[in-house]
């Protein structure tokens, strides 16, 4: 009897241990999990953010929630997903000011975006449109370039404001064509786009979701498109490389990254899904809706090469160009 007390005894202090470690050893992911989105409600990346949420807990089994945490041109919300747990319950929603404010507020920002965070999937692009008044005599970009160098400091474009993605893409297409534009900033997009249409400014680059409307009635025309071909949605309309510009092949985008400690297999696992997610029709068709594709590669090696280039570019026309905000 002794020695069955024994060996029962040292059954049960055998197995305490593994009954301690099981919670810590369940498969992931076996709670919530929450996307930080930099900005308000409301604006196209919380509006990405939600359709690719809502198709990643399908795929995963658990809710995914939106956690909005605008101000500071992102900063708020990437320093606040920075600090968070890196176990894969915490994920960012990064677009291009991602790459822009490293740069522009290199002595404000208190992350980094090369090393802090771990790519887990590029899930959207967009292409950039210039647009011109309708009364403005140029059908293609290198037509615009031919105007502002008969006229130099003459032609306007506008921006959604200093600094902004619209702001650095007017400033390349300037450096590329070897031109002056007269830069008119704005403190939104949406009032840029109001005025290029009213004819108060000439020019300006932007999104066809965000102009829609006015170059439906006709009062804005794009005359360049930054993807590397002809968009579907603007057949006519010539891409910058047919016009010379080949460096303005650049999509505005959309992504999810992590913080970089995530272990592997849990990052793997989220990149898995949401590549599986992007493959559904009705994402696709409820993202198009939005003027966002697909992109055909997605994966975090797609993610971080994007995000590498893209910290480059804008160092470089940052710096060329001054920019220095106040």
């Amino acid at each position: 009897m002794k020695s069955l007390r024994k060996i029962f005894t040292a059954s049960v202090l055998l197995c305490a241990p593994l009954a301690m470690m099981k919670p810590a050893m369940a498969e992931f992911p076996d709670k919530p999990i929450k996307i930080v989105v930099p900005y308000s409600t409301g604006g196209s990346s919380d509006s990405i953010g939600r359709l690719v949420a809502d198709q990643l807990s399908k795929e995963l089994g658990q809710p995914v929630i939106i956690e909005n945490k605008p101000g500071a041109g992102s900063m708020i919300g990437t320093g606040y997903a920075a600090e968070e747990v890196p176990d894969g319950y915490t994920l960012l929603l990064v677009d291009v000011p991602f790459t822009i404010v490293p740069t522009l507020y290199k002595d404000r920002i208190r992350y980094n975006a090369r090393e802090t965070f771990a790519p887990i999937a590029l899930v959207g692009e967009s292409p950039m449109y210039l647009f011109v008044n309708a009364n403005v005599k140029a059908n293609t970009p290198k037509e615009l370039a031919d105007l502002a160098k008969a006229a130099p400091g003459t032609i306007t474009i506008g921006s959604g404001g200093n600094g902004s993605f619209s702001h650095l893409l007017a400033e390349l297409f300037m450096r590329e064509s070897g031109t002056q534009l007269l830069h008119v900033p704005y403190k939104s997009s949406g009032a840029s786009v109001t005025d290029l249409a009213g004819g108060q400014i000439d020019a300006g680059f932007g999104s066809l979701a965000s102009a829609a409307a006015l170059y439906h009635a006709g009062k804005v025309v794009p005359i360049g498109v930054s993807s590397a071909e002809r968009h579907a949605d603007t057949p006519d309309v010539p891409t910058f490389k047919e016009s010379g510009f080949e460096s303005m092949t650049i999509p505005s985008w959309w992504g999810l990254v992590v913080p970089a400690k995530t272990p592997e297999d849990v990052r793997a696992k989220l990149s898995e899904a949401v590549l599986k997610g992007l493959k559904n029709p009705l994402l696709q068709e409820r993202l198009s809706s939005l003027g966002v594709d697909v992109p055909n590669k997605a994966d975090p090696a797609t993610m971080a090469d994007v995000i590498d280039k893209d910290l480059s570019r804008w160092e470089d026309v940052i710096s060329s160009a001054n920019i220095v905000l106040n």
